[in-house]
């Protein structure tokens, strides 16, 4: 059986690529590709968003490079998940007034547990940043 991602490609390019200029900044969009052995074309795609977003900073010339501009615990996986593809919905069917069982039936059992599972998945990816992804210190560093 194939797996099924609950992150698409571009948003788990997009965190590494936040965890890796979190360790070290000022690389080029061409030195983020190589290190995570992703696609270049498509990593300057990522790298253009998560800039559009006001997450990363890039800067041209011989000093330049790709910086985060929020610092890590500011920098949730919904907020990339978000910035990336669009709000985080477990189903569709939950943001509608009436999903198509309760137009049917007059009620329906799933939405209200689909509503709660959402809130409950966004809650978790909202509750974990960039900084909970990163090696800690050690005591007295």
């Amino acid at each position: 059986m194939a797996l099924r991602s609950l992150l698409k490609r571009e948003e788990s390019y997009a965190l590494h690529a936040l965890l890796l200029l979190a360790e070290e900044s000022g690389l080029s969009a061409q030195e983020i590709a190589q290190k995570l052995k992703a696609p270049p074309a498509f990593m300057a795609k990522v790298l253009s968003k998560l800039a559009k977003a006001g997450l990363v900073e890039s800067r041209m010339g011989r000093a330049g490079g790709v910086w985060l501009k929020l610092p890590p615990e500011e920098i949730t996986l919904l907020k990339v998940m978000e910035t990336l593809s669009g709000p985080v919905v477990l189903d569709p069917c939950a943001t509608l007034k009436r999903c198509p069982t309760e137009e049917r039936r007059g009620f329906c059992h799933l939405k209200p547990n689909l509503v709660r599972l959402n809130q409950e998945i966004r809650k978790a990816f909202a509750s974990l940043t960039l900084k909970d992804l990163l090696p800690q210190a050690p005591e007295g560093a």
